[in-house]
C-alpha cells in the first residue's frame, strides 16, 4: 500500500474539517478522552493532465484518547512500544469482536457520488506506522513538517477518469473501530477544486470581455452613424442634445456593462464560505476591477493558486483569497495595482485626447478652415473623460479596494494607506461638490446645453431627463456604500450582505419612484432588472454564511444558480441588446424605417415598431 502514495512534497496542503461528533472531538481536552485520530494536516494532489486524473489524499495527525475506562500511560511507558499492549492504540482488529478497524472513502460532486471506495482495512491505508498505531510523542527531525516520518497518517488514491472542471470534489474519509459499537475513530471532510484548465479559464475570462467590447461598439455606432447620431466627438461622447431615440440606442452602455462585471468579481470577494469552484470562476473577470497578477508593493513573483492540479488559497478575508486567485503576492498589492492601472488608463486617454487636439489644430492650419477655439474645449473634455473613467467606470473597485486598504493597514506600507485615505477624501469632496453644483444651478439648460459644462460633468447625468439631474448622486452614493460593504466590512460577511441588499432595495425603490430616465430608453426597466438580479444573488449568498453551516451540495447548487443569473444578465441584458442596436443601426443605414413627417428624417421609435406601423 505504500506504493500507492504520491510523494507528499509534490502535493498541497488544503483546508479540511474534522467531521467527528463534537462529543468525541471535545473529549480530547477531558481527563478521559475518547480514542480518536486527530487530523492536523491534509495534503492532496489531482492529476489534471493524465487521462486517469488520479486523486491522492493523505491525512496527517496524531492518536489521542483511550477506548476503555483505564488511565492513559505516560509517554515514557514501555508499553507503547509493545505491540501486544493495546491501551490507547488504534488496532488492526478488535480482540473481543474480531472485526477490523475499517476505512471508508467517498467523493461527492453536489449530490452525485462519482466514487465510493469499498470498505477496507484501515491498517492497509496507513503510512509511517504499522498497526497498532500509537501517538507521536516526540517527533525527530523537522517537527513542523506534516510529512514527518514519525507522524501517524493514512492515505487514499484513485483514478477518477474525469477532469471535474467547474466543480468541487467533496472527499469524506472515515475510520471506524472494529468493536461492537463500530466507534468512530476519524472523520475528515475536504473540498478539492480541480484546475479549470486554460481553455475553460479563457472562455470564462474572455467571453464577458467580448460582450463588453460588443456593447462599446454598438454604443459608438449608434452615437455616430445612427440617424440621430453625430460625427462630432464632443457631441457623441457626451450625449449632447439627448435625443430620445439616440438615448434608446446607446443605453444600457459600456459603463453599465463594466459595472455589472465588476459586481460579479467583487461580490465573489466577500468573507463567505463559497463553494470551491465559485471564486476561481469569478476571478477570471478580475480584469474588470483592475486586478491583475502584478505585485507592485511586495515586489514578489506572485502567488500560484494552482498547485498539483488543485486550487489552493488561504486567507482571512474574501478579498485575501481573491487576490491569491488573481496571482498577487500579498493582499496589500491590490490597491496599489488598481491605482497604477487606473492612472495608466487615465494617462492614455488624456494623451490620446491631446494628440487628437493637435491633429485637429494641424488640419485646420493646413486646410485654412475657420478657426475654432479648441482651448475652450480641451480642458473640459480632458478632465471630463477623467471624471467619466473614475465615476462612471471604476468607482466601485476604487472605493472597495481603498476601504480594504484601511482594513489591512497594519500589514501595509504607511504610504499606500495614506494615499488611500487621501483618495477617498477627494472622491467624497467631489461628490459633495457635484451635489452642490446640480442643486444650486437654477437654470437647468446650463447643465444640459452649455457645451463646456456638458463636456466636464455631462457623462454623470446626461442620460437622465431634465428634471432628474440630481438623481446622478443616488448611484454615486450607493456605489460608495457598496464599496464600503465590500472593502471596509470584510471582517463580517453577514454585515456585507445586509449592506449590499439594502443598496439594491434602495436602487429599486428610487428608480421606480423618480423614474429618472426617458421613457423611450427603457432604462428604468433595465436598471430595475439589474438591481433585482443583484438583490437575488445577494440573498442567495446567505447560504454561504459560515455560521449557518450549510452542506456542500446545497451551497454548490446555489453557486451555480448565482453564476447562471449573472450569465443571463450578460446575455439578455447586454449581448442581445447590443446585437439589436447594431442591427437597427445597420438597417436604418440601408433605408429601413422610412421617413416621418413633412420634414423627412428617420421615423421615430424602435425599428420593429416602425415596421409594424408601416
Amino acid at each position: 500500500m505504500l506504493l500507492l502514495l504520491v510523494h507528499t512534497s509534490s502535493a498541497v496542503y488544503i483546508n479540511f474539517e474534522n467531521c467527528l461528533s463534537p462529543v468525541i472531538i471535545n473529549s480530547a481536552s477531558d481527563t478521559q478522552p475518547l480514542l480518536q485520530f486527530q487530523p492536523e494536516y491534509v495534503w492532496a494532489s489531482f492529476n489534471s493532465t493524465a487521462p486517469s486524473h488520479t486523486v491522492n489524499i493523505t491525512v496527517y495527525g496524531n492518536i489521542t484518547g483511550i477506548a476503555t475506562n483505564e488511565s492513559i500511560p505516560p509517554s515514557t511507558d514501555p508499553q507503547w512500544n509493545n505491540p501486544n499492549e493495546t491501551l490507547g492504540k488504534i488496532l488492526e482488529a478488535d480482540p473481543d469482536n474480531n472485526k477490523l478497524s475499517t476505512f471508508f472513502a467517498r467523493f461527492n460532486v453536489l449530490k452525485y457520488t462519482p466514487y465510493e471506495a469499498p470498505a477496507s482495512s484501515f491498517c492497509d491505508n496507513t503510512i509511517h506506522q504499522q498497526c497498532p498505531l500509537i501517538p507521536a510523542f516526540d517527533l525527530e527531525g523537522n517537527k513542523t513538517d506534516p510529512a514527518n516520518p514519525g507522524r501517524p497518517a493514512f492515505t487514499i488514491q484513485h483514478d477518477m477518469y474525469s477532469s471535474f472542471r467547474f466543480t468541487t470534489l467533496n472527499a469524506i474519509l472515515r475510520v471506524t473501530s472494529g468493536n461492537a459499537r463500530n466507534s468512530p475513530l476519524a472523520c475528515v471532510s475536504a473540498d478539492l477544486t480541480p484546475d479549470l484548465g486554460a481553455s475553460l479559464s479563457g472562455i470564462l475570462g474572455y467571453l464577458p470581455l467580448v460582450v463588453l467590447i460588443l456593447v462599446a461598439v454598438a454604443t459608438a455606432a449608434a452615437a455616430i452613424i445612427s440617424p440621430w447620431g453625430s460625427t462630432d466627438i464632443f457631441r457623441f461622447t457626451t450625449n449632447y442634445g439627448r435625443d430620445a431615440d439616440l438615448l434608446r440606442l446607446v443605453t444600457p452602455g459600456f459603463g453599465d456593462c463594466l459595472q455589472y462585471i465588476q459586481f460579479i468579481v467583487l461580490a465573489a470577494s466577500l468573507s463567505l464560505n463559497y463553494p470551491g469552484f465559485f471564486q476561481p470562476v469569478a476571478s477570471q473577470v478580475s480584469w474588470a476591477a483592475l486586478m491583475f497578477n502584478e505585485s507592485f508593493v511586495s515586489h514578489g513573483s506572485g502567488t500560484q493558486s494552482i498547485v498539483d492540479g488543485l486550487y489552493v488559497v488561504n486567507g482571512t478575508y474574501g478579498l485575501d483569497r481573491m487576490s491569491q486567485l488573481v496571482g498577487m503576492q500579498e493582499n496589500e498589492d491590490m490597491w496599489a495595482g488598481m491605482m497604477i492601472w487606473l492612472l495608466v488608463i487615465i494617462a492614455a486617454v488624456v494623451t490620446l485626447i491631446q494628440i487628437g487636439f493637435i491633429l485637429r489644430w494641424g488640419y485646420r492650419q493646413i486646410s485654412n478652415t475657420q478657426q475654432e477655439d479648441l482651448r475652450a474645449k480641451n480642458l473640459p473634455f480632458s478632465v471630463g473623460n477623467a471624471i467619466r473613467i473614475v465615476f462612471n467606470y471604476f468607482l466601485l473597485p476604487i472605493v472597495a479596494l481603498s476601504m480594504y486598504q484601511l482594513v489591512i493597514a497594519d500589514r501595509s506600507p504607511k504610504a499606500t494607506v495614506g494615499l488611500a485615505v487621501v483618495l477617498l477624501f477627494l472622491l467624497v469632496l467631489f461628490a459633495a461638490f457635484l451635489l452642490w453644483l446640480i442643486a444650486t444651478t437654477r437654470n437647468r439648460s446650463t447643465l444640459f446645453d452649455d457645451l463646456p459644462t456638458v463636456l466636464l460633468y455631462g457623462p454623470l447625468y446626461n442620460t437622465y431627463s431634465d428634471n432628474a439631474a440630481t438623481f446622478a448622486l443616488v448611484p454615486v452614493m450607493l456605489t460608495f456604500v457598496r464599496g464600503i460593504a465590500i472593502g471596509a466590512v470584510q471582517p463580517s460577511g453577514i454585515a456585507q450582505l445586509v449592506l449590499l441588499a439594502i443598496c439594491e432595495v434602495i436602487t429599486i425603490l428610487t428608480l421606480n419612484a423618480f423614474r429618472p430616465f426617458h421613457s423611450p430608453t427603457s432604462m428604468n426597466a433595465f436598471h430595475t432588472f439589474f438591481a433585482v438580479i443583484r438583490l437575488v444573488t445577494i440573498l442567495l449568498s446567505v447560504a454561504f454564511l459560515p455560521s449557518l453551516g450549510v452542506d456542500d451540495a446545497p451551497r454548490g447548487w446555489v453557486g451555480y444558480v448565482i453564476l447562471l443569473l449573472h450569465a443571463i444578465v450578460l446575455v439578455f441584458g447586454f449581448f442581445l441588446n447590443a446585437c439589436q442596436t447594431l442591427i437597427e443601426v445597420i438597417a436604418r443605414l440601408a433605408g429601413a424605417g422610412g421617413e416621418e413627417g413633412l420634414g423627412g428624417g428617420a421615423a421615430r421609435g424602435g425599428l420593429v415598431k416602425v415596421c409594424f406601423e408601416q
